[in-house]
């Protein structure tokens, strides 16, 4: 299903409202004229977009060689892992920063 901004920010709105009802997805829809099916649609795809992670600038430089990988971020903290890290373990310590 491809939805445009409008329908997207309609449904927005629409779920916010049903989750400030208190009701149930079956009154809602009822109560608003439209199916449980796409509230309940709505809600959960609306709510995974708020879950997925944003995307952050990266840039990769090469000075020579490296004795590990260096994160740095906007904000000014550096973190500096060796280059024989297990790859789950970075990715554990990306999903955490």
């Amino acid at each position: 299903m491809v939805a445009n901004v409008e329908q997207i920010n309609e449904w927005q709105e629409r779920v916010a409202r049903w989750q400030a009802s208190g009701l149930s997805q079956r009154a809602f829809a009822i109560e608003n004229g439209v199916s449980q099916r796409q509230v309940s649609y709505w809600a959960r795809r609306l709510g995974e977009a708020q879950l997925s992670p944003p995307f952050v600038p990266v840039r990769v430089t090469s000075t020579g060689a490296s004795s590990g990988i260096v994160l740095r971020s906007e904000r000014g903290w550096t973190v500096t892992v060796p280059l024989d890290v297990p790859a789950s373990w970075l990715a554990e310590l990306m999903r955490a920063l």
